[in-house]
């Protein structure tokens, strides 16, 4: 399909969604939020997709919400405003549900909304050049359907300093925060995040899927014995399954396994 705001292009094993929209920075209006979601629902179906790169094409990744956007929504009765606020948030959900492997690549302005979809996304890499933060209450805003993805990379602490001040920060205090994994060079980001997808791609699809299940089920919950019991039985479904027995065999016969897109 074509996309007003959005590239679409896909290797084996991988797929790579672009925000194209560079002349406004990559902010998002409501239009793109809908293309993002038709993407994501059709990408999430694709058998042949293991991996998801999301990256912005220009200077920037993505500098939010377009703000002129913004100021006409804010016009509008409680009940489109309400309406039209749960695209992102439902957006993000989306994101965060989906099955496979998500990596971002940020650079240049990465704010607001930017800022959710990189939290969101399980592995975040970031250029030297980007520059991050929650600007929302310089406007009079908050950054409120992006704030449980934030919280859950960065934490309490710093959402409060982050938040509370909407000062700016570059990738090596996001780095130091968590909100970023690894910093390239400028010239880097692409490459370093395409070699990333690649050894994603030698490991199981379906392995893959469920160690994003698993770390959203335990990451909030208390280490008991019954957290024990489920953990143990997902290591048992995943045992027998065809796919864990075929890299069992790989290994012992000391080659690839067959699903290896490397």
């Amino acid at each position: 399909m074509n996309y007003q705001y959005l590239l679409v292009t896909r290797e084996k094993g991988l797929a790579i969604l672009t925000f194209n929209r560079p002349d406004k920075r990559n902010a998002m209006n409501g239009e793109m939020l809908k293309e993002i979601s038709q993407v994501l629902t059709v990408l999430a179906r694709d058998a042949d997709v293991n991996v998801l790169i999301i990256n912005g094409n220009g200077e920037h990744f993505c500098a939010g919400a377009d703000i002129s956007w913004m100021k006409t929504i804010g016009t509008l009765s409680p009940d489109e405003n309400q309406e039209d606020a749960e695209v992102l948030a439902n957006l993000l959900y989306q994101l965060y549900e989906f099955p496979k492997p998500t990596i971002a690549l940020a650079h240049g302005a990465v704010l607001g909304g930017g800022m959710g979809i990189v939290s969101v996304c399980d592995i975040a890499l970031a250029a030297k050049n980007a520059s991050f933060g929650f600007p929302e209450v310089k406007i009079g805003i908050a950054p409120s359907t992006i704030s449980p993805y934030v919280i859950a990379a960065i934490g309490a602490r710093a959402a409060h300093y982050y938040f509370l001040t909407g000062v700016r920060f570059d990738a090596q205090e996001a780095n130091r925060i968590g909100l970023i994994h690894q910093i390239t060079d400028d010239t880097a980001l692409y490459q370093t995040g395409h070699a990333l997808a690649k050894t994603l791609l030698q490991n199981g699809p379906n392995a893959l899927t469920a160690v994003k299940h698993l770390i959203h089920s335990v990451a909030s919950e208390k280490i008991t014995t019954d957290l024990g019991k489920k953990t143990a039985q997902h290591l048992a479904n995943l045992r027998k399954s065809p796919e864990a027995q075929e890299g069992l065999k790989a290994f012992l016969e000391k080659r690839a396994p067959a699903w290896n897109q490397g």
